[in-house]
C-alpha cells in the first residue's frame, strides 16, 4: 500500500505511549512515571500499556496503581502472553481505536526510561518533518556505560546491512493505516527491523531525531544480546522475507545512487561512479575534499572505495571493447583480495591476436597507463609525511612495492602520445592531498558517541558484497523494461560452442535483452569480427585455475580445482545483477548455480557435446551436467540426440530443451544466392575440391584423414585437398598428409569462412564424437556436399544420399574415399545433393524461438506486483 500523504498542516494531535511488558514488575514503574511526568507538557496525550502475560504479582499491582493516579489518561490491557510483537499490534490497535486524531504512536520498553523533555523534543520533530514517516532516537545508555549514534543521514542501502533504529520510535499514525504492523511469528528477536523494512517496502522513510529523548537500559544479558546470538538465522529471514531489498541489483542501485564505488582520474578531470554509464564529473579539489571529509569524520561522510587513475584514452578504449565494467571489477577483486599492493600498476596494449589479459606484468621500465590506490592505502598516504615517497610514484620501474596486470584489445587505436602517464598523474593528485589545508581536520575528534549505532561510509561498497557470501559485485545497473542474461563459457576461442553462444546471443539481443559475455578463465577472447557484437559487457574471471581439471570425478568426468576461499563468492558476484545466466560448459559456473538460483537468477546449462575417451567411455559436460541438475531450471541441447541421452540418463524430460544448432555465423541471404549460382557453375569443373575444416584434435579424427587424403590423392592425383583449422583443446601432433595438400591454418571471419566452403566441392568430417557441428551446417548452407561418420546427432543434419552423406564408423577410412570417388565421377549427383543440401539448413531464429518463449514465461509479471516494485525505489 502507498504511503499516505502527510498533512498540508504542520500542527500535530498530542502522541500515544505504547508500553508491553513482560517480567519487568519494578521497572514498569520507571517508565510509567517518566511518561506521566511529559504528559505535563501536553505533548503526550495517553499512555497504553499492554500486560504480555506477565506472571508477577508486582506487574498488576503496578499497573492498577498507575490506573488509580493517571485515570482515562491510561489505557490498560490484559492479555495471555503472545510475545512482543503481539503485545505492540495490541497496544497500536487499542491506541488508534481510542484516540482517531493523533499523529504518532511512540513505543517505549518497559525497562526503558524517557528523557526530561522528550516529549516537547518529538512534537518539535512531527511539526518540522511533515514529510518524514518516523523518527528514530540515538543510543544513549544506562546501567552500563555507553553513547552511540545513529546514522544521521538514513539511506536503505545501510538498513539492510544493520537495525538503524531503534524499536522505541516516534511512528505517525499514517504508517500504521498503511497496515504495517509487528511480525507476530518473529519470536527470537529482530522484529522491529522486519517492521521498519516494512515500511520502507511500503514507501516511508525515517529520520534520526538527533535528541536525547530515550535512556535505554544496557544489562550483559538482554533479549536483543540472545538475537545477536542468532544474528545469521535471523538475517536469513529477512533476507528471504524482504526480496523487494535483498538483491544484488536493489543494493547495488542504492550504492551507485548515494555512495558511488570508484574515483577515476583520467587527464584533467575526473568522475565518480559504480556504473560507468552513470557517473558524476567532479572537480579534482571537490575528490580531494571529500577524501578529506570521509578521513576525518568516517561515519558521516562517504568517499568512492577506490581510486583509479588512467592515462588519457584508457577508459575510452576499454569502452569500446565493452571491457570498461570488467576492468574496474578486476581492480577493485585485487584489492580485495589482497593480490594488489598500495599501488596497482595496469598496462593497456595493441593486440592483433584477439583481447589477451595478463594477471601479473611484472615492474617494467615503462610507465603505466593505470594506477590503482585502495582506501586504507590513500588514507595512509594522506597522513604520512614522506612527500619523497610520492614524488617517486611516476618513476618506472616503480621503485616501491608494486603489483601489475594488464590487458590486450584485439585491434585497438594507439593511445594519444605525449600524454601523462598514470604514475604523473597519481603523483600530481597526491601531491595536492599532501599539501592539503584539509589534512589538520585528521588530528581532531568530531563526535563525542561512540559509533555503535552507525557504520562507516566505507562499509557502502561492502552491503552488496553480502548476499555474494562476501564476493565483488559486478557494476552494472539495471535498465528499466530490459532484462541481462549472461552466458558464461570456460574459453571464447572460437570454436563450436563460441560461435553457439554467439549466435543465440544475437537472438537475445535482437529480442529487446542485454547480453553479457563472461568467460571463466584467463584464456583470450577471440572475437572473430562479429561475435562480441551483439554483447553489452565482455568480461574475464581472469582465474587460470578454472581449467584445472585435477578436481573430484562425477561419474568419470573431473571438475576443475577452483572454488577455494573467496573464488566462489566473486564469480557469484560478478553473476549476481544477472537476470537469467547461460552456462556453455564452464564446470566452474555449477560450483555457484545452486547459489545464483536462490538468490531468483534464472539458471539455464547448455549442453553440446558427450566427449569418448579412446575406451569408448562416454564423459565430459554433460555428465557433470547431471550431477548437478537440481541448480538449474532448464537444461539446452545442441539438438533432439542429446536431449534423449541426458533424459535417459536420469534428467527430467520438462527440464530439456533442444535448441537445435544452425549455421555458426551470420551471412546475407543475397549473398547465399550468389554464392550457389557460382557453384552452380563451377561444380562440373575438375578437379573435385576437398575440405577439413575443424579443430586439429584427436576427436575430430585426424589420424583417419590423413589416411582418407593419402588414399584420394593416390587414386586422384589432380585432387585439391585442405586443411583449415589447428589443434585447440590438445597439444599439437605431427600428421603426415600428401604433398598436395594446403594447410591454411585456423580461418576467422565470416568473410574467410565463406571464401574457404566458395572454393569447396565437398566437405569430410570423420570424427571420433560430436554433437551437432556448425562447420556441417555452414558447409550445407552454401552448397558444399558433407561427408561425416554417424557420430552424434549428425542425422539431424544430414540425410544420407538426399543432402549430403552419413559414414559408418567401423573401416570408415576407405568408405569416405570411395563415396567421394563416386562423386568426382558423379557430377549430376554432386549437383543434386549440394541444391539439396543448402535447402536444408534452418537459421537461429527458429532455432532460439522456444527459448525466448520461455523466458517470457517466467519473467512476466502480475500487475500488482510491478505497482509494489515501484513503491520500493523510494528509501527511507
Amino acid at each position: 500500500m502507498p504511503a499516505v500523504p502527510p498533512a498540508a498542516a504542520t500542527e500535530v494531535a498530542p502522541i500515544t505511549v505504547i508500553i508491553p511488558t513482560k517480567g519487568h514488575p519494578v521497572l514498569l514503574d520507571d517508565a510509567i512515571a517518566a511518561v506521566h511526568r511529559e504528559m505535563a507538557s501536553g505533548a503526550i496525550r495517553r499512555l497504553v500499556v499492554i500486560d504480555d502475560g506477565c506472571t508477577h504479582d508486582e506487574t498488576r499491582a503496578s499497573i492498577a496503581s498507575w490506573q488509580a493516579i493517571m485515570g482515562e489518561t491510561m489505557l490498560a490491557l490484559h492479555y495471555p502472553n503472545g510475545g512482543l510483537s503481539a503485545a505492540r499490534n495490541r497496544g497500536i490497535k487499542a491506541a488508534l481505536a481510542a484516540d482517531p486524531d493523533i499523529d504518532a504512536i511512540l513505543l517505549l520498553d518497559a525497562d526503558n526510561t524517557l528523557t526530561e523533555g522528550a516529549g516537547a523534543a518529538c512534537l518539535r520533530a512531527l511539526a518540522r518533518h511533515p514529510d518524514h514517516d518516523w523518527f528514530y532516537p540515538d543510543f544513549d545508555f544506562f546501567g552500563q556505560k555507553g553513547h552511540y549514534i545513529v546514522d544521521r543521514d538514513p539511506s536503505l542501502l545501510f538498513h539492510a546491512h544493520l537495525n538503524i533504529c531503534e524499536a522505541g520510535s516516534l511512528i505517525r499514525r499514517r504508517v500504521f493505516e498503511a497496515g504495517i504492523r509487528f511480525d507476530e511469528a518473529m519470536k527470537k528477536g529482530y522484529e522491529d527491523w522486519d517492521f521498519w523494512l516494512s515500511a520502507a517496502a511500503a514507501g516511508f522513510r525515517g529520520l534520526p531525531l538527533a535528541e536525547p529523548v530515550l535512556l535505554y537500559r544496557k544489562r550483559p544479558a538482554s533479549m536483543l544480546s540472545h538475537s545477536h546470538d542468532l544474528d545469521g538465522e535471523l538475517r536469513r529471514f529477512l533476507e528471504s522475507k524482504h526480496r523487494w531489498l535483498f538483491s544484488c541489483p536493489k543494493l547495488l542501485a542504492l550504492e551507485a545512487e548515494r555512495f558511488p564505488r570508484y574515483a577515476i582520474i583520467e587527464g584533467n578531470s575526473a568522475i565518480l561512479c559504480t556504473d560507468p554509464d552513470h557517473a558524476e564529473p567532479i572537480t579534482l579539489a571537490e575528490l580531494e575534499r571529500r577524501y578529506f571529509a570521509h578521513f576525518a569524520e568516517p561515519y558521516a561522510h562517504h568517499a568512492p572505495s577506490l581510486l583509479i587513475v588512467l592515462r588519457e584514452g584508457v577508459s575510452a578504449r576499454l569502452k569500446q571493447a565493452r571491457l570498461l565494467r570488467n576492468f574496474l571489477w578486476i581492480c577493485e577483486r585485487r584489492q580485495a583480495r589482497r593480490v594488489a599492493s598500495d599501488l596497482d600498476l595496469f598496462f593497456l596494449d595493441l593486440s592483433e591476436t584477439g583481447h589477451v589479459i595478463s594477471n601479473d606484468c611484472g615492474n617494467p621500465e615503462r610507465p603505466a597507463d593505470g594506477m590503482v590506490l585502495g582506501l586504507d592505502g590513500l588514507r595512509r598516504l594522506a597522513g604520512w609525511g614522506d612527500i619523497g615517497w610520492i614524488r617517486d610514484v611516476e618513476r618506472a620501474p616503480n621503485p616501491h612495492p608494486v603489483s601489475s596486470w594488464g590487458i590486450e584489445i584485439d585491434g585497438m587505436s594507439p593511445l594519444p602520445p605525449q600524454t601523462d602517464s598514470a604514475g604523473e598523474l597519481m603523483r600530481g593528485f597526491l601531491l595536492a592531498m599532501h599539501r592539503s589545508r584539509f589534512r589538520p581536520a585528521l588530528e581532531q575528534q568530531w563526535r563525542w558517541r561512540e559509533p555503535g549505532g552507525a557504520s562507516s561510509r566505507a562499509m557502502a561498497v561492502e552491503i552488496p558484497r553480502k548476499l555474494c557470501s562476501g564476493g565483488v559485485v559486478f557494476p552494472l545497473l539495471k535498465q528499466p523494461g530490459r532484462k541481462d542474461i549472461g552466458l558464461v563459457l570456460p574459453i571464447f576461442d572460437f570454436g563450436g560452442v563460441e560461435k553457439v553462444a554467439a549466435s543465440l546471443a544475437r537472438e537475445l539481443a535482437a529480442a529487446g535483452h542485454r547480453l553479457h559475455l563472461f568467460v571463466a578463465s584467463d584464456r583470450p577472447i577471440h572475437g572473430d569480427g562479429w561475435a562480441l557484437q551483439s554483447f553489452e559487457t565482455v568480461n574475464w574471471l581472469p582465474d587460470p585455475a578454472t581449467l584445472d581439471w585435477s578436481g573430484p570425478e562425477y561419474m568419470g568426468t573431473a571438475e576443475p580445482a577452483w572454488g577455494e576461499g573467496m573464488e566462489r563468492a566473486d564469480l557469484v558476484g560478478l553473476l549476481g545483477s544477472m537476470d537469467a545466466v547461460i552456462n556453455a560448459h564452464s564446470a566452474a559456473t555449477h560450483k555457484v548455480s545452486d547459489r545464483l538460483r536462490r538468490q531468483g537468477v534464472l539458471m539455464i546449462d547448455h549442453e553440446h557435446l558427450v566427449e569418448r575417451s579412446i575406451y569408448g567411455r562416454n564423459y565430459g559436460p554433460p555428465k557433470l551436467a547431471l550431477a548437478y541438475e537440481h541448480a538449474y531450471d532448464l537444461f539446452l541441447t545442441c539438438s533432439h540426440g542429446l536431449a534423449g541421452w541426458l533424459n535417459a540418463q536420469g534428467m527430467p524430460r520438462n527440464k530439456l530443451m533442444p535448441v537445435v544448432n544452425a549455421p555458426g555465423y551470420p551471412i546475407d541471404p543475397d549473398r547465399v544466392r550468389t554464392v550457389l549460382e557460382e557453384r552452380g557453375r563451377a561444380v562440373a569443373t575438375s578437379p573435385l575440391r576437398v575440405l577439413f575444416m575443424g579443430r586439429l584434435d584427436p576427436q575430430k579424427g585426424v589420424a583417419r584423414l590423413a589416411t582418407i587424403y593419402a588414399g584420394l590423392a593416390q587414386q586422384l592425383p589432380e585432387i585439391q585437398l585442405a586443411i583449415a583449422g589447428q589443434a585447440i583443446v590438445d597439444n599439437p601432433v605431427e600428421i603426415n598428409m600428401p604433398p598436395q595438400t594446403r594447410q591454411m591454418g585456423a580461418m576467422r571471419g565470416p568473410r574467410a569462412l565463406t571464401g574457404l566452403l566458395l572454393q569447396t566441392d565437398v566437405m569430410v568430417l570423420p570424427s571420433h564424437y560430436e554433437g551437432l557441428p556448425l562447420s556441417v551446417l555452414e558447409a550445407q548452407r552454401l552448397g558444399v556436399v558433407v561427408l561425416a561418420t554417424d557420430v552424434g546427432a549428425m542425422r539431424e543434419a544430414i540425410e544420407d544420399g538426399v543432402n549430403g552423406f552419413v559414414i559408418p564408423e567401423e573401416d570408415c577410412e576407405a568408405a569416405f574415399v570411395q563415396r567421394i570417388l563416386a562423386l568426382h565421377a558423379d557430377r549430376a549427383s554432386l549437383r543434386r545433393v549440394s541444391e539439396t543440401a543448402s535447402a536444408s539448413v534452418r537459421d537461429w531464429a527458429s532455432s532460439a524461438a522456444p527459448l525466448l518463449d520461455w523466458l517470457a514465461g517466467h519473467w512476466e509479471e502480475p500487475v500488482c506486483r510491478k505497482r509494489q516494485m515501484n513503491a520500493h525505489e523510494r528509501t527511507i
